[in-house]
């Protein structure tokens, strides 16, 4: 009774707000339509598919939202009204956008809230190795060999594209088996293997590897690195060692040393570590070291390590009659004529040859030195692998503790113990209880094999094996509480809470301090959750966290496929692609734990350098290959815009673009996606550029086209202003013969000249970049797309995280805490079965 009364009431303040609303829309609104958009997106041109005279009240922007959405973005950004026209008045402007996001919210209140519903999603590559390192304590990584994920909305743990083909299901059944059996019974006997590997300017005859060997071999700068690594005769690569324990590198040099030199010494380097080292020292009879390899050995744990091989204070030792290249004399270049092995490519083009051209002129300038003066080179030819020796067969003390729970190791197992085992197990992978269905039906696989003469150490193998490839490992499914309630939303369970939580943070299962909480059902308690995100922040695992989220959404993933033109870029090597992304991973990783606004990402003046990253970026001060702070005040560089990374992945092979750039800086930082080109965009005359006509010029030339203007008004003026860095993200002030102009003026009026300006814009528009981030994090968190209906959580953790001052921690908690996280909208016929 007391609703039907109350009804009325309701309907007539609703009645009323409309009545008001529509009141300001045709007292504020038209007027300003009519006079800055009418002229275009009227009746009868309908520019874009737009016609703005046809709306006559409010109720038109929740009629026709997108519409108005993208009416909304265009006068925020200022792409609207377009150049040429003239501009709104400032108040007016704010006035209008102001009324139309209010409208938005008023129409959303009114809204029944709506958490969304996500797909039930298989694991993805990263969640099932993390999961398996774990659950069993097994170190390798069986979904290496597992198919690429597919991607969506930028992230690759999207559910509904996350699909099972007929391959993925037999790398399931053979990563289940070698995981659970390495868990179990160890790796078994390792015959030692041997692996050669060597330089890219070793593989192969061809003019291009003489060509890079012989620009480099001599060279170093002032200031040299006395670790080597930063050289271009050190070796870098990427190893996989099968199992812990003893390997032999075997070094093979070759190079000179002027006679009578000290031994200098050669130093075998893992993930930035040195491990060994052994000496080298030029004959009386010859200052070649060619053929003279030695072996040296070195324990190493299993996984893919960062291998280096380097020449240690170079420099130091030489005679005192020495007269060449010392690290405080400026670079000496070599003092044979090596430009008979530089060859232009096969069918050349104009470009490559005027550049071919260019090399044979620099290295004959570069013969004029005294003829008394001898070189101190050195190179690795390669170095092979070998091992592992004495790697250890049985399973880790780790894998048996996770495996026997109740403590029976060593082969004294009990039958009687199966049941827990199966049951904490199952509970684990399955990130919930075990229903005793499920348990009995892994009982009975493991009861059969031992009928059939299986051990009872093989036949648990068997059944959890089959725990491994079941339905209910394989995908982090939630479930709706009563069937009946169809699509209707409910909170989640507090175990698929914890499944969110730590899929989110650490891309793994829930570890027993979350699932305690969450038999407990206190994890929702917000002193628990708020705790707990903090324990979670602060661990290892999170590590994932800047892998997977930020690798994704500043695309520096993309960083291990780039291969910037080996003639124009010959100093982008192995070495310098692994410390690019260290720098950027360590950045994100101490804004993380330090808790840092996240505006760091725009304007911090702080990076993590190494001396290799330093000299990449002229900044001096930095010795030695550990990664450190270091303060960024007097330099153009600031937040992860200036980072080699990110302008290096956004960059073509042979040269900067200031389209992908600038588009990386729209979708990434501003939330304002760009549409695919049209088809049949001419593209740029590469052989023009930095010659005959500026990438500007170009640029110029390609806008006059009104079907490309509208998108690369947007685009072009933020790529332009970071034009001083080149393609390897290194300082520069000369596009080839031509000055860089890194001026550009946004849609909205704003004018910069350069990147610390184009920073300082982009600090101006830091709400839409907190809303860019929340809009990324919450999608990577939930592992769908985000709709309308996710707008009012966007908005309330944006505005929160601008009250708590943008700190990281505010962001994470928002999420966590929002309707879309903590709740679902239940499948209304659901396809997944539950036992």
């Amino acid at each position: 009774m007391r609703r039907v009364i109350l009804l009325p009431v309701v309907m007539t303040v609703i009645a009323a707000g409309y009545a008001e609303a529509g009141d300001d829309f045709a007292q504020s609104v038209q007027p300003f339509l009519a006079k800055n958009c009418y002229a275009c997106h009227n009746t009868k041109l309908q520019s874009g598919d737009l016609n703005l005279e046809k709306y006559t009240d409010a109720a038109a922007l929740t009629q026709d939202r997108d519409n108005w959405e993208a009416v909304l973005q265009k006068l925020q950004t200022g792409e609207m009204p377009p150049n040429g026209f003239p501009r709104p008045d400032p108040a007016a402007l704010k006035s209008i956008t102001a009324w139309i996001e209010s409208e938005f919210q008023q129409s959303d209140s009114r809204v029944k809230p709506d958490p969304g519903r996500v797909t039930a999603r298989r694991l993805n590559r990263a969640e099932y190795n993390n999961t398996i390192r774990d659950l069993l304590g097994v170190d390798f990584h069986p979904a290496d060999d597992f198919p690429q994920d597919d991607s969506g909305y930028g992230f690759d743990n999207i559910g509904d594209v996350l699909s099972i083909s007929p391959v993925l299901m037999e790398k399931y059944l053979s990563a289940a088996e070698k995981a659970v059996q390495t868990a179990i019974f160890g790796t078994g006997p390792i015959k030692p293997t041997v692996v050669r590997h060597q330089p890219p300017y070793r593989h192969g005859t061809d003019g291009g590897d003489n060509n890079r060997f012989a620009e480099q071999m001599p060279f170093t700068i002032t200031n040299y690195d006395v670790t080597g690594l930063s050289l271009p005769s050190a070796l870098h690569t990427t190893h996989r060692f099968p199992a812990s324990g003893e390997y032999v590198f075997r070094i093979d040099p070759e190079g000179n040393r002027p006679r009578p030199s000290d031994p200098f010494t050669v130093a075998v380097w893992i993930d930035g570590q040195q491990v060994a080292s052994v000496d080298f020292e030029a004959s009386n009879s010859s200052t070649s070291m060619e053929g003279e390899d030695k072996e040296v050995r070195a324990r190493v744990k299993a996984g893919d390590h960062w291998v280096a091989v380097s020449a240690l204070r170079l420099y130091e030792g030489l005679p005192p009659q020495y007269k060449g290249l010392k690290p405080t004399l400026k670079p000496v270049p070599p003092p044979v004529d090596r430009s008979k092995f530089i060859k232009p490519p096969p069918n050349p083009t104009p470009q490559q040859l005027a550049d071919h051209k260019a090399r044979l002129i620099e290295f004959r300038a570069r013969q004029q030195r005294p003829p008394s003066i001898t070189d101190v080179s050195f190179r690795v030819n390669f170095v092979g692998i070998t091992g592992p020796f004495d790697a250890t067969e049985g399973a880790s003390p780790e894998s048996l503790k996770k495996v026997f729970v109740c403590g029976h190791l060593n082969g004294k197992h009990e039958a009687s113990c199966v049941r827990r085992i199966v049951t904490e197990l199952a509970g684990k992978a399955y990130r919930r209880p075990a229903q005793p269905q499920e348990v009995g039906r892994l009982l009975a696989l493991i009861a059969g094999d031992r009928k059939r003469g299986g051990s009872f150490a093989q036949s648990l193998a068997t059944g959890l094996e089959a725990m491994l490839v079941s339905p209910q490992f394989l995908f982090r499914i939630e479930r709706d509480p009563k069937a009946e309630q169809g699509n209707a939303r409910h909170p989640i369970s507090d175990y698929e809470l914890a499944s969110r939580l730590s899929y989110f943070l650490w891309s793994s299962m829930p570890d027993e301090e979350l699932m305690r909480f969450a038999r407990s059902k206190t994890l929702r308690s917000p002193e628990v959750l708020s705790a707990q995100v903090r324990r979670m922040l602060a661990d290892p695992k999170a590590h994932a966290l800047v892998e997977n989220f930020g690798g994704q959404w500043l695309e520096t993933r993309g960083l291990e496929s780039v291969r910037p033109d080996i003639n124009r870029f010959g100093k982008f090597d192995d070495y310098l692609r692994m410390s690019l992304r260290q720098e950027t991973e360590l950045f994100f990783e101490n804004l993380i734990q330090q808790d840092r606004p996240i505006l760091d990402f725009l304007n911090a003046k702080y990076t993590f350098l190494n001396q290799a990253l330093a000299q990449h970026y002229g900044i001096t001060g930095v010795s030695g290959p550990e990664f450190r702070r270091v303060d960024l005040t007097g330099t153009p560089r600031a937040g992860v815009l200036t980072q080699g990374s990110v302008l290096t992945v956004s960059s073509y092979s042979t040269r900067t673009s200031v389209v992908l750039r600038g588009k990386w800086v729209l979708e990434n930082l501003l939330n304002a996606p760009v549409p695919p080109p049209p088809p049949d965009v001419p593209a740029l005359d590469e052989a023009a550029t930095g010659t005959s006509m500026s990438l500007r010029e170009q640029m110029e030339k390609h806008r006059a086209n009104p079907v490309c203007a509208s998108c690369h008004s947007r685009m072009d003026p933020l790529g332009f202003g970071l034009e001083n860095f080149d393609a390897i993200g290194q300082w520069r002030t000369l596009d080839g013969k031509f000055p860089i102009d890194a001026s550009g003026s946004l849609p909205d009026g704003k004018s910069f000249s350069g990147p610390t300006e184009l920073v300082d814009v982009l600090m101006q528009h830091r709400d839409a970049f907190a809303e860019c981030l929340t809009e990324k994090m919450l999608t990577y968190s939930l592992g769908r797309g985000l709709e309308r209906y996710d707008r009012p959580a966007v908005k309330s953790i944006a505005a929160q995280l601008a009250r708590d001052n943008y700190r990281f921690s505010s962001l994470v908690m928002g999420i966590v805490n929002s309707l879309p996280f903590q709740e679902r909208r239940g499948d209304r016929a659901s396809n997944v079965h539950h036992p």
